[in-house]
C-alpha cells in the first residue's frame, strides 16, 4: 500500500474527527499489515495498538497482528473477524490530517485515494438479468467522491434510501478497471473481477460498427485488430468490409501467402507493403530493367513479376520501354514484414 491508498481508507472507516487518535478499521488483515507499514514509516516509534473482534469466543486467528499490543474482543453480530489499528498521538493525528489535505489535492493521487476508498467501503452487488452495480457506501454525498468520480468521467448516482452511490454501464465498469478500483481488498477484488469478465461483449446501437469503421482505418489495419478494437468476431467485421470494399470505399492489401489482409481507406496516404516490395523501390534510384532489379534484391524474375505488377497498381512504378521507373508520390510506404 502506499500513502494516497491508506488517505482513502482512512477516509472511508476510519475517525475523521478524533484530534488523539488514527484509526484504520477493515476486515481484511492485509489492509491492517499494510496500513501500518505505511503510517509506520511515517509515525516511526508511534504508541500503536490493535484490536480484533472475532465472530466467537473460541475463533482463532490464523494470523498475527502487526503490532505487539493486541486485545481480542467477541462480536457476535460480526459473521467474520474486523480489526483496527491505532495510533495515540495528538501530534501524529494532526501532521496525519494535514498530508491527508495535501495528498486529497493531488489529482495524480485519486486513482488511489479511491481505490482506499472501496477497499473501505465499496462492494459488488449482481443479480438477475445480468445486472451488476459498484457501490460505494456513504450516508451523504462525498464532495471528494464526486471530483474524483468526475475526474474520471464516470457516471454515478447516489441513492439516499441505499445510502451510496451506485455505478452501473459497462462503459464505466472499464474506467474502473482500468484503475483497478478493487484490487486492494482480495475478497472484493475477485468478485469485481468476476463480474467484470461476465460481461459477454459490448451492446453497440444499430449500425455503429459500419459508422465508426472508416474512422478506426485512417491508418493499415487487419481484420483481427479491428475485431479486437469493436469486441466482435472477425468474422462479423469481414461482413462488414467486404461491401465497403464493393463500394470502393476501402481497399484490402494481400502481402503474401499465410500473411494477414490489411485493410485501409481509399483516400489514405498509407500503404502497406511487404519488406521486399520496398526493396525494390529503394533499388529503382535510376530506371532498371527487371533483370537488374532481381540480381539486386536476391529474387528469380517470376517472384520479381508479381511484385512489379503489384507496385505498378499501386502507381508506385512505371513501365517504360525495358525499363522500370519509380514515380514520384504522396503515399507514405508502411513496410509489413
Amino acid at each position: 500500500m502506499n500513502i494516497a491508498e491508506v488517505v482513502g481508507l482512512w477516509l472511508a472507516e476510519g475517525w475523521r474527527n478524533s484530534r488523539y487518535e488514527i484509526t484504520i478499521t477493515n476486515n481484511c488483515l492485509e489492509l491492517i499489515k499494510g496500513s501500518y507499514q505505511v503510517l509506520g514509516g511515517l509515525f516511526e516509534g508511534g504508541n500503536f495498538r490493535a484490536y480484533a473482534y472475532l465472530p466467537s469466543k473460541g475463533y482463532g486467528l490464523k494470523e498475527t497482528l502487526p503490532v505487539a499490543r493486541v486485545r481480542k474482543y467477541v462480536d457476535s453480530r460480526a459473521r467474520k473477524p474486523y480489526y483496527i489499528l491505532r495510533l495515540g498521538s495528538v501530534e501524529a493525528t494532526t501532521k496525519w490530517k494535514k498530508l491527508v489535505v495535501q495528498t486529497c489535492q493531488g489529482e495524480e493521487n485519486y486513482a488511489d485515494i479511491l481505490r482506499g476508498f472501496f477497499a473501505g467501503e465499496g462492494n459488488i452487488k449482481t443479480g438477475s438479468h445480468s445486472n451488476r452495480a459498484v457501490r460505494i457506501a456513504q450516508k451523504e454525498p462525498s464532495e471528494l467522491i464526486d471530483l474524483i468520480l468526475s475526474h474520471f468521467e464516470i457516471e454515478k448516482r447516489f441513492e439516499k434510501r441505499g445510502r451510496s452511490y451506485a455505478i452501473v454501464g459497462r462503459r464505466d465498469w472499464e474506467k474502473l478497471a482500468k484503475i483497478r478500483i478493487a484490487d486492494l481488498h482480495p475478497d472484493k477484488k475477485k468478485k469485481f473481477w468476476n463480474a467484470y469478465q461476465s460481461y459477454s461483449q459490448w451492446h453497440y446501437k444499430k449500425h455503429h460498427i459500419h459508422n465508426n469503421i472508416l474512422e478506426c482505418l485512417n491508418r493499415p489495419k487487419t481484420s483481427k485488430e479491428l475485431a479486437e478494437e469493436f469486441g466482435r468476431s472477425q468474422a462479423r467485421l469481414q461482413d462488414i468490409l467486404m461491401p465497403l470494399k464493393t463500394q470502393g470505399v476501402l481497399m484490402c492489401y494481400k502481402l503474401g501467402a499465410g500473411k494477414p489482409h490489411y485493410w485501409v481507406r481509399v483516400d489514405s496516404r498509407q500503404i502497406p507493403i511487404s519488406a521486399r516490395k520496398k526493396k525494390i523501390l529503394d533499388s529503382l534510384v535510376v530506371p532498371k530493367r527487371a533483370l537488374e532489379i532481381a540480381l539486386d534484391i536476391g529474387v528469380n524474375r517470376k517472384i520479381l513479376r508479381d511484385h512489379l505488377q503489384t507496385l505498378e497498381r499501386l502507381s508506385f512504378i512505371r513501365r517504360e520501354g525495358k525499363y522500370w521507373v519509380k514515380l514520384e508520390t504522396n503515399k507514405e510506404v508502411i513496410v509489413i514484414d
